[in-house]
């Protein structure tokens, strides 16, 4: 089974930053208006939403992303690929290449930064995505599974 990059890790990290981020800014904005603005609104709202911005910033910043980064495997076989993932419920998924109807690469501008991409295979029932990889090993990945699509179909004609 292989694993995804490790700087995965550091882009899920800014990517929950910047959503702490935006939910403390809120709670600002929300303290600020209940105590200058508009006197009538609860306080207590900017109390939650501090505290939702620290949970944020402790489980989803900090935990989290390097537990996801250790428990994300997959691998691409003859026939299928496999992909584990899951922190507290894990997942175990089987999919044969020949239900494979679409191929995609994806880049945000943070995965761009770092000089990632993700995979994403598309079924007619679902959709897989395995996330940042590097860039050279997700154009790779994608390339070996359209080669086994197009070996295994001919080999059924």
């Amino acid at each position: 089974m292989q694993k995804i990059s490790p700087k995965a890790i550091k882009v899920w990290r800014i990517r929950e930053g910047i959503a702490a981020g935006i939910v403390l800014l809120i709670a600002v904005a929300a303290l600020i208006v209940s105590q200058f603005v508009w006197e009538a609104f609860p306080w207590w709202i900017s109390l939650v939403l501090f505290i939702v911005a620290i949970y944020i910033s402790v489980v989803h910043v900090w935990l989290l992303p390097r537990l996801k980064y250790k428990y994300f495997r997959f691998q691409v076989s003859m026939d299928e690929i496999r992909i584990h993932q899951g922190i507290f419920f894990k997942e175990k998924l089987a999919v044969p290449l020949f239900r494979v109807q679409n191929i995609d690469t994806t880049v945000g501008p943070l995965m761009k930064r770092y000089g990632l991409k993700g995979v994403t295979l598309k079924t007619s029932a679902e959709s897989i995505h395995i996330p940042e990889l590097e860039s050279e090993e997700a154009d790779m990945i994608r390339n070996d599974i359209r080669k086994l699509i197009n070996e295994n179909t001919r080999q059924t004609l």
